[in-house]
């Protein structure tokens, strides 16, 4: 119990004329490594990684890495691609910019693309044979279609380096078929939605986007079930659930309310913004999504709005 961890795939600041933050994005990283949270580096969802360039993607990595390492685990959560070539290419870029891991998702469905078993296990067969580098699966369906569990745990036997499982999206059945499966030691971490079956399953922490905005509340959560104190837990996994169904009408790219509640919040590049095809929507939308915000009453967010100067609603 004392090991939990949680991820976040954390978002990419920005300065006010678009470019990469680094100072910022340092700032912004501090709020992970004081609560003990784990870090993935330019998701292509709220990292907003497929906007970056080759050189930008590089920042990230290497400034991630600076801030991070030694403190909490680092890693890369390689853009999905339709090919094992191309996925190939940005592990290794991750690899030789000193993340401690690499995370994978299957073949991108891009086009309706949905490869066959074979397919699939060829697939990752060549990735995880180019990338020998300690290695995380997902487990989810972002790529267009479902990964069956026989396929990511025949990959986990066959390359002992993947040291992770993550699972969002999937039932705890799926956990469990895994668990069955998996004949030596992969941690997995799954969504806080329906968390407590597979932390008491045996789940190694939380792993979600969301938490870049309270880092503290979930950190709070598993220490609370780590230490049994379920009563103050069902609280803390209550605010929670109130501040996903709020940000939810947002949904279902995350990238846009995330980046919302770092400006009003001005968390480290919330000025920054966001980044094309998104856009952050209106000055009087992202006032009702303020006082939304504000009326869930979860002290991480209250204190960020103090800080801020905002007017916490009586």
């Amino acid at each position: 119990m004392a090991n939990l961890m949680n991820f976040c795939r954390v978002t990419t600041t920005f300065s006010a004329n678009g470019e990469f933050d680094e100072d910022a994005f340092r700032q912004y990283l501090q709020r992970f490594i004081d609560t003990s949270t784990g870090v993935y580096l330019g998701s292509g969802g709220i990292g907003e990684g497929h906007t970056l360039t080759w050189e930008e993607l590089r920042r990230v990595y290497r400034v991630g890495v600076d801030a991070c390492r030694g403190k909490v685990p680092v890693y890369a959560n390689v853009l999905e691609q339709l090919t094992a070539r191309d996925v190939i290419k940005y592990a290794q870029l991750a690899v030789e910019s000193g993340v401690e891991a690499v995370n994978f998702y299957a073949a991108e469905g891009r086009h309706e693309f949905k490869p066959t078993d074979i397919e699939l296990t060829t697939w990752l067969d060549a990735v995880l044979s180019a990338i020998r580098h300690p290695t995380a699966l997902a487990a989810q369906p972002v790529v267009g279609y479902p990964v069956k569990a026989e396929i990511i745990a025949d990959a986990c036997r066959r390359h002992r380096h993947v040291v992770a499982v993550n699972l969002t999206g999937v039932p705890d059945s799926y956990f469990l078929q895994l668990r069955e499966m998996i004949d030596h030691d992969v941690r997995y971490y799954v969504q806080v939605t329906g968390s407590l079956n597979m932390l008491v399953l045996g789940a190694a922490g939380i792993l979600g986007g969301e938490i870049n905005i309270i880092p503290a509340t979930y950190r709070r959560y598993i220490d609370l079930f780590a230490l049994g104190r379920f009563d103050e837990l069902g609280q803390v996994y209550a605010d929670i659930k109130r501040y996903l169904a709020y940000t939810s009408r947002w949904n279902p790219a995350p990238t846009r309310w995330i980046k919302m509640a770092m400006k009003v919040l001005k968390l480290p590049g919330g000025e920054g913004g966001i980044r094309e095809p998104y856009l952050i929507p209106s000055a009087g939308e992202l006032e009702q999504f303020t006082e939304g915000l504000l009326r869930l009453r979860i002290p991480e967010i209250e204190e960020q709005a103090r800080a801020a100067g905002l007017r916490i609603p009586v």
